[in-house]
């Protein structure tokens, strides 16, 4: 038996607490996204080079990684910076098409987000995704009831996107 196909035992390591801070480009209209440790989160405009990036929002939000202790692997979750349920907020939205075919089965989907939601650059992989679901179900207590992760690609807007945030460690101890 291989390792993806034999159980993981996944336990969460390297957690931290902070924001994920969220921004859009005034010329341009790109967004992105990221993850502070400081106290309070930064709301500072700033220019980078073609881009002047202003403060559009943020939420508390944890950031960790996964480690296997059956098979010594880690995940390093660098590609995520935050963990959303999808709430069906927008029935267009590719994330809310599938939360409502799968919540048939008792499945919650969740978003795995980057801090670039356009996909360019550091996007969230089918490893981080795969491993959060693999996690997330490992714990559940109700039966019957799935996780399925996602990454932000699926999100149609974020603008409009009124998802969950994951904002500690607590939260994942509901299921």
């Amino acid at each position: 038996m291989t390792e993806t196909e034999s159980q993981h035992e996944w336990r969460i390591i390297n957690i931290r607490n902070g924001y994920l801070v969220t921004e859009r480009c005034v010329e341009t209209g790109a967004r992105q996204s990221f993850f502070s440790l400081e106290d309070t989160p930064p709301i500072d405009n700033y220019t980078d080079g073609e881009f002047t990036w202003k403060y559009l929002g943020s939420a508390q939000a944890v950031k960790f990684d996964l480690e296997c202790a059956k098979h010594k692997k880690i995940v390093k979750l660098d590609n995520v910076v935050g963990l959303m349920l999808c709430t069906e907020c927008d029935p267009t939205c590719n994330a809310a098409q599938l939360a409502n075919i799968v919540g048939e089965n008792k499945t919650w989907v969740y978003v795995a987000l980057s801090e670039d939601p356009s996909g360019m650059s550091k996007a969230v992989t089918q490893e981080e995704t795969r491993a959060l679901t693999e996690y997330f179900n490992s714990r559940i207590k109700t039966p019957g009831k799935k996780i399925l992760f996602v990454p932000d690609s699926f999100i149609k807007n974020f603008d409009t996107c009124k998802g969950e945030i994951i904002a500690d460690m607590g939260m994942t101890e509901i299921y």
